[in-house]
Order: structure tokens, then C-alpha cells, then sequence
């Protein structure tokens, strides 16, 4: 018994100790809050500096992990509760409504995240053995679990590559496959391993939200959209919200309103325009609903929200 808890006491100092010289490069590496793309593609770090901090997005499918702090994030329907050592696996794209609990300039919240290449995916996924352990035909989209130290360990090695450029197109490709599939192996990876299975609910549900993606100004026939993907609309319903944990309705709404946020403050459009654009037909109904998901009026949150970025 007591050399399990040896090995346990081990484990933990040394990803306490990976974890510490992770935060320390990271401190070098982004003096200030907010999220940045590395020049490994697809490696991100995010730094936030105050509490309250609040940030929405569609999450691509990605593996985050965070290293210092605590926040919370609705995504979907559903509201998550993470910290340091915490990794978020979500395989599919996602609404998420995030905010910061805890973080402050001496110790700012710290995350690592790499965005899953689906095709990378499915091509490892279909190298593996079939999951013989019986779980369900659908798994959620997302998945929260301590993470494993060998997950921790590759994303140490990404961060220190990016202090030696030159071997960074050799060497990255190596370590992005060794993330995925240290991520597919582990009692996370059953979620993944359904999303990117040829044939898989889940598959055909990932499918479903590319074409919407692509599609969201247009009318949302579900019955249509779930012949797309070869399912009965009554299976299609019930599996889109076991993987999404919002129905396809909500999900496309989410969408639009999402696109028409973007709209507003990187392109300065109105209110008016932002919403036909992006698929409203009337200017009433968009301004409800935005306000609904956002907590108040476009024009006020805009506003708003240039007013934290600046």
C-alpha cells in the first residue's frame, strides 16, 4: 500500500515541479493578459490578470489545461468548474460563455491549449484497437479530468520548442501526434475516440455541426439536416444534445449571435446590419435574443467590451 502512495507522491512533485517551470516560461514568454497564438500552429497560451475577466467564443475542438487560477465556463447548456492541473478535451465545436474566478498580476491564470486537427484524429483513431469497454454509442462533446503528467510533460516540450525555432517544423508535427494520442488513450479519449470513428453517432453528430458552421444564415431544417448525416430526426435530436448539450435550434442560434458579436466589433457594423447578416429577420427579435445570452443590448455590450480590451 504505502508503495503506491510513494509512487503517487512522486508523480504529484513531479508535475508540480513541470507545472512550476511551465508557469515561469510562460511569465517570459506573455507579460500581459490575453490570448496568444504561438508559432507552433494550433498552440495557444492564455494569460488573464483579473478575476471577472469574462470571454466568449466558439471553442474549436481542442485540449486545454490549466496551470494557475480557476474559472468557469457554460459551455453548451453546460456549466464547468476547472483549475490549475485540470484539462478540457472537447471535440466538437462549441458555444462557451467563460469567466475568470481566480487570478491576479502576481498570479495570473495561466493556460495551455492545442486545437485538435480532426484529420490527425481520425487518421490515429482508425490506427488504433477497437474500444472493447462498453460505453454509450454517444459520449459528451466535453470532457473534464486531472490531467495525466505524460499530457503535461508533451506540453512542456511544445512550449520549450518555441525558444528554438529552427527545429520547430521537424519537431512540432512529432509532439502534436504524441499529445492526441497520449489524449486518446486515456479515460478522456473514449469521448474522442467516438467523435472521430468513421460511422460512430457522434461521428455523424460532428459532421452535423461542420455543415451548420457553414451554414448558419440559412433556415434550419432539422429533418433535412439529419437526412444529411443519414439519421432519423428523432435519433438526430436526442444525439446532437447527449454530444452539444443544446438542441439544434439553440445551437444555430448561438451561432448566429456569436458571428453577429464578431461582427460588431471587429468590422464596426450596427446592431441592424450584424443581425440580417447573419440571419435575422427582424431587427427586434435579434436585439431579445442577444440581449438574452449576453445579459444586455448589443449596442451597450459592445461598448463594453471594447472598453476591457482597451
Amino acid at each position: 500500500m504505502s508503495h503506491n502512495m510513494d509512487d503517487t507522491g512522486i508523480r504529484d512533485q513531479e508535475m508540480q515541479r513541470i507545472n512550476d517551470e511551465l508557469i515561469r516560461r510562460l511569465v517570459e514568454r506573455v507579460p500581459h493578459s490575453g490570448k496568444y497564438p504561438t508559432a507552433i500552429a494550433g498552440l495557444g497560451i492564455t494569460r488573464w490578470d483579473e478575476a471577472e475577466t469574462r470571454d466568449n467564443c466558439f471553442y474549436q475542438p481542442a485540449i486545454g489545461i490549466i496551470l494557475q487560477g480557476r474559472k468557469e465556463s457554460l459551455i453548451g447548456g453546460e456549466l464547468f468548474h476547472y483549475g490549475a492541473f485540470d484539462c478540457l478535451v472537447n471535440g466538437v465545436d462549441v458555444p462557451s460563455l467563460s469567466r475568470v474566478l481566480e487570478a491576479t498580476p502576481e498570479q495570473p491564470m495561466f493556460a495551455v491549449s492545442l486545437i485538435i486537427d480532426k484529420e490527425l484524429a481520425m487518421e490515429l483513431v482508425a490506427d488504433m484497437p477497437p474500444d472493447n469497454t462498453t460505453s454509450p454509442e454517444v459520449c459528451p462533446g466535453v470532457s473534464l479530468a486531472p490531467t495525466e503528467p505524460e499530457v503535461l510533460d508533451v506540453f512542456h516540450r511544445l512550449i520549450q520548442l518555441l525558444d528554438k525555432p529552427e527545429q520547430i517544423p521537424l519537431m512540432a508535427p512529432l509532439l502534436i501526434r504524441e499529445v492526441i494520442v497520449r489524449i486518446l488513450m486515456s479515460q478522456q479519449g473514449k469521448t474522442l475516440r467516438k467523435i472521430y470513428q468513421q460511422g460512430s453517432y457522434s461521428h455523424q453528430i460532428a459532421t452535423a455541426i461542420a455543415w451548420l458552421k457553414d451554414n448558419y444564415m440559412q433556415p434550419l431544417s432539422v429533418e433535412r439536416l439529419a437526412s444529411h448525416v443519414h439519421m432519423a430526426t428523432s435519433t438526430f435530436h436526442r444525439q446532437f444534445k447527449l454530444v452539444t448539450s443544446l438542441s439544434p435550434l439553440q445551437y444555430q442560434k448561438r451561432l448566429r449571435l456569436y458571428e453577429a458579436q464578431k461582427l460588431m466589433m471587429v468590422e464596426y457594423m450596427d446592431a441592424n446590419t450584424a443581425g440580417l447578416k447573419v440571419g435575422y429577420e427582424s431587427a427586434q427579435q435579434f436585439s431579445r435574443e442577444y440581449k438574452r445570452l449576453f445579459g444586455e443590448p448589443p449596442y451597450r455590450n459592445i461598448q463594453r467590451l471594447r472598453q476591457e480590451r482597451a
